[in-house]
């Protein structure tokens, strides 16, 4: 009953009828070309972390371009798809966080109580290693999704990332 609940959502706030499947996976994705939601089937989450999710890839499917991730990679360094895709990703989702929480307000709860509920879980791996130590890009990551929780430690020449990254649209 909540799979089919939270995939009519979905499908309502992405404004079209995407396909959303519920399987067992690590985490939550949306392929922008073939328009498939994919959620995680978990046990031991509140409908929050649900919500987050749901609301994170309907904002890749009312946001992100069409285009294949690799066309892309290829255009920027053909040499590192890997680095360069970590980093659009990165962007992307800071990108299209900031634009569903605008269009749909309700939403800024959900996504701060279920980051919470990720960073209790260690979701991030940051009770590992101290954030220091974290590579730029994921300490980017970590200061878009967390960073209200969570001090991210910048050098001032890195701030010049988080600002820019901090006004894409």
């Amino acid at each position: 009953m909540k799979q089919e609940r939270r995939s009519q959502l979905a499908k309502l706030m992405a404004t079209e009828n995407i396909t959303v499947e519920h399987q067992d996976i690590p985490t939550a994705y949306f392929h922008p070309t073939e328009r498939v939601l994919g959620l995680p089937i978990w046990d031991d989450v509140t409908d929050d972390v649900y919500d987050l999710l749901v609301g994170h890839e309907v904002s890749h499917a009312l946001h992100t371009p069409n285009e294949e991730i690799e066309d892309i990679t290829d255009k920027i360094d053909p040499n590192n798809p890997d680095a360069v895709s970590s980093y659009l990703n990165v962007i992307e989702d800071a990108r299209i966080e900031k634009k569903i929480k605008r269009k749909y307000a309700g939403l800024r709860k959900p996504f701060h109580s279920g980051y919470t509920e990720l960073m209790h879980k260690d979701f991030f791996g940051t009770s590992v290693r101290p954030l220091k130590s974290f590579k730029l890009i994921d300490r980017l990551n970590l200061h878009f999704k967390v960073g209200n929780l969570i001090d991210v430690p910048f050098s001032p020449d890195e701030y010049e990332y988080v600002h820019k990254v901090d006004k894409v649209e």
